[in-house]
This record gives structure tokens, C-alpha cells and sequence, in this order.
């Protein structure tokens, strides 16, 4: 299921991009922000692709690949967004970014119409979002999205600040 924006095409993570998916791992503002600083092996990222293509598979949504359309048409790779399973009840959002987009207010434009589609199609009553500590930017744009600030939260391992969504009534 594609979705689309003003600016954006999404389509959902294929086992086709491995490649680019590798790049966007390797991007400095994702290794220092999403990767904790440790630049991932490739193996390491085909992991996270082989996870993405399961939740696709096990729970019919999972992660987009984000294209920015150009004024000429052509479609850019900026990064990806999407959805996935945080625990037995929950589903999280979250966006990972090339740095060089960054700051356009893409993450925030794919991740309203994931929103509006989590929302509109799955049977949840809310939609979850942790973020380092260290992620300001992130934790801005997920309380314009009109996620709340719930607390701290340790997973798998990690701290991180804790937001919710409800589903609007």
C-alpha cells in the first residue's frame, strides 16, 4: 500500500533495498542519533531490512521508503518512516532521515499520513513513540504530531523519553 503526500511518494520496504537502506544507516545524523554512534556492519542493516519486510509480512504494515518528488518529476531517496510493533499491544511510529533532509518538515508531513492511515486501518486505540534523550529535533516534531510526553522508558536495553498518541474520538 502506497501512500502519498504534497511532496512525498512512500512505498512500503522492499527486500529489493538493501542497498539504500545501507546508505541511510550510514548517514552521520542517523549513526549519531538513531545508531548510538556505532556505524552499522551491513549485515547489521540487512538485519533491521529483514525485520521490515516481517512486520510487513506477520502484521500487514510496516515501514515506507520516503521519495521527495522534484519540480522535474524525478523522485529522491530522503529516508523512511512507518510503523512497528513496540509490544504485544502497542504499535510505534518512527522516522529515520538523511541528513540532508533533515529539517524540511518531511519526517513530520510522511509521518501525519502514517498516522491518519495507522489510525484509519488498524484496530488500535493508540500509536507510541520513544526517542533518545539526546533527539531533540525528534522529540519537537512528535509533540507537534500531538503525541504526549508520558515519561522515561527502558527498551531492550535503551532509555528513552515515552510518547503516546490516543486515537481521536
Amino acid at each position: 500500500m502506497n501512500l502519498e503526500t504534497e511532496r512525498l511518494f512512500m512505498r512500503p520496504v522492499n527486500a529489493r533495498d538493501g542497498d539504500a537502506l545501507y546508505r541511510l544507516h550510514c548517514d552521520p545524523l542517523v549513526v549519531e542519533l538513531i545508531m548510538e554512534g556505532n556505524m552499522p556492519t551491513r549485515e547489521q542493516s540487512d538485519g533491521r531490512l529483514s525485520l521490515y519486510l516481517d512486520e510487513w509480512r506477520r502484521y500487514g504494515y510496516g515501514f515506507w521508503m520516503l521519495y521527495q518528488r522534484e519540480a522535474n518529476g524525478d523522485l529522491i531517496f530522503v529516508g523512511r518512516a512507518g510503523l512497528r510493533r513496540y509490544d504485544e499491544k502497542d504499535v510505534e511510529i518512527g522516522c529515520c532521515l538523511f541528513g540532508f533532509a533533515s529539517g524540511k518538515r518531511i519526517a513530520l508531513e510522511s509521518l501525519r499520513a502514517i498516522v491518519a492511515h495507522a489510525f484509519d486501518h488498524l484496530p488500535i486505540t493508540r500509536l507510541v513513540s520513544v526517542i533518545r534523550p539526546e533527539n531533540i529535533r525528534s522529540q519537537k516534531m512528535t509533540t507537534t504530531l500531538g503525541f504526549s510526553y508520558m515519561g522515561m522508558t527502558e527498551h531492550h536495553g535503551t532509555t528513552f523519553r515515552f510518547y503516546e498518541m490516543k486515537r481521536p474520538k
